[in-house]
């Protein structure tokens, strides 16, 4: 099978012609003395000068031509197309780290770069939970869907994200069609779900392709008049956070400033800390928290 070629011309954020950039190429060429060809299928038969693939080898497996890339790892390009950057980072076997490291030393925004936080990452995020205690904390992935929710979130939101189905684990899902939500948020309901939605604007034009992005989008456009009406504004936000007002069915009016934790080991999960601005929250958690531990009553019949 053929590799399809990548016109050389096609490069974005170019200044001029006589601009090079010579940390891309030279990770580039490190990079490629890396792989063996044996690895990728070239017979090696052949004494080699140098370690790795040859230039015009790799251009050939990444779709290029074998000058373009010479370019390239001269240093005489400041960066390539999105297309060209994914050839490449397929061609080289880059790691999710590297071929973040690749795009950024082009300046180029990966249309599709691979999931963050991998799901055996997922057990050891959500036991840190335990770190928050009685202050409500809600791990979330990426284009927020809930991957885990301490004992105080479940109590502040009345919801268990465990007994939701697979596809509404979200929480923008969750702002925009649970009564729960709109009930909880009250005034601040339509403010706080704009943002949401801003927010997941944002990330879904880093990762235009991405299937969750597109299914989470179109679910959603289906069952909420204000994710519509947003959405075609196409308004974006960075995050969620600052100081809102709830109303929770047993706490009463509670204030609570939502701050965003994230962990570098995992770049695409984010904690959400719900920080009680008052005192009425605790003394309500502390008794659900003592419910959820005393023993069955005689009458249940165990």
């Amino acid at each position: 099978m053929v590799a399809q070629k990548w016109p050389g011309s096609h490069v974005s954020s170019q200044p001029t012609r006589d601009r090079g950039n010579a940390e891309l190429g030279e990770f580039l060429r490190t990079r490629r003395s890396r792989i063996a060809p044996r690895d990728v299928g070239i017979p090696d038969s052949t004494r080699r000068r140098v370690p790795g693939l040859r230039r015009e080898e790799l251009a050939r497996l990444a779709g290029v031509s074998p000058d373009y890339y010479t370019r390239l790892e001269q240093g005489r390009h400041p960066t390539a197309s999105p297309g060209v950057l994914d050839a490449l980072a397929r061609a080289l076997r880059l790691s999710a780290d590297e071929r973040a490291h690749l795009y950024a030393l082009a300046q180029a925004v990966d249309p599709d770069p691979p999931d963050d936080g991998a799901a055996d990452e997922a057990e050891s995020l959500e036991r840190m939970l335990a770190v928050f205690g009685p202050v409500p904390a809600v791990l979330c992935g990426a284009f927020s869907d809930i991957l885990a929710a301490n004992d105080a979130a479940r109590f502040l939101y009345g919801t268990d994200p465990r007994d939701l189905p697979a596809p509404e684990r979200n929480s923008i899902h969750w702002i925009l069609t649970s009564p729960v939500a709109r009930a909880l948020y009250d005034e601040c309901w339509e403010q706080t779900a704009t943002e949401m939605i801003g927010a997941l604007r944002t990330e879904s034009g880093r990762r235009p392709r991405h299937p969750r992005a597109r299914a989470l989008v179109a679910q959603l456009d289906a069952r909420s008049d204000l994710f519509r009406q947003v959405w075609r504004q196409h308004d974006v936000d960075n995050c969620v956070e600052g100081t809102k007002t709830l109303r929770h069915p047993t706490a009463g009016v509670l204030r609570m400033r939502t701050d965003a934790v994230t962990i570098r080991s995992s770049p695409g999960q984010v904690f959400y800390v719900m920080f009680p601005v008052d005192s009425a929250f605790q003394p309500a958690y502390q008794k659900y928290a003592h419910s959820l531990q005393a023993p069955p009553s005689p009458e249940s019949g165990h």
